[in-house]
């Protein structure tokens, strides 16, 4: 008898319980939140996960590479191929075709000249 009595107060206590955490006081009552959080909220995956991004710096802009390729003597100095690693300039110097290849980073280092 005494254990249906035990059973019957828990229960009624587990209900007290739950019935005064479902019920928002009057200082909570616009900002009732449910959910399941693993590890402190607002990081994981999403559009935020990682170092914030970093602008892409590391180009030779093919106005660098023709200015650059006038300077060191190629008259009509133009772009005839680029890819990701270089920047090809062809034109003319002393009368003879030549072509100078950039690296395609920053400050357009010169890889090759001919």
């Amino acid at each position: 008898m005494f254990a249906n009595i035990a059973k019957a107060a828990a229960l009624t206590a587990l209900i007290a319980v739950g019935a005064n955490t479902a019920t928002p006081s009057h200082a909570e009552a616009g900002n009732i939140d449910f959910g399941i959080y693993f590890g402190t909220p607002g990081y994981g995956p999403g559009p935020y996960w990682g170092p914030p991004p970093r602008p892409h710096r590391g180009v030779c802009k093919p106005r660098r590479a023709v200015n650059k390729a006038w300077r060191m003597g190629v008259k009509n100095p133009r772009i005839v191929r680029r890819n990701p690693n270089r920047v090809v300039v062809r034109g003319w110097r002393y009368g003879y075709k030549t072509k100078v290849v950039f690296a395609n980073r920053r400050h357009c280092p010169v890889i090759a000249y001919r």
